[in-house]
């Protein structure tokens, strides 16, 4: 049984990625975090002792179905 609670989603196509935007319905903290799964896209990662830096190319229309950029950027 899932635990996955679907915020926002889109499946992957030939033209662009696709994206699971999500909580888990388990989480009960007062800050509860959102989970972002891309499928998709280019991934740089990058390691250290203080934890990972993450940079994902997003075509800009999929960041604005997502609410990261504004529709007339």
């Amino acid at each position: 049984m899932s635990t996955k609670m679907s915020i926002k989603w889109k499946e992957q196509t030939v033209d662009g990625p696709g994206y699971h935007l999500y909580d888990d319905v388990l989480d009960r903290e007062d800050d509860m975090p959102v989970y972002l799964r891309l499928d998709g896209v280019q991934v740089e990662l990058e390691t250290s002792d203080g934890g990972a830096t993450v940079t994902i190319a997003l075509p800009r229309s999929t960041a604005r179905e997502l609410g990261l950029l504004p529709p007339n950027v």
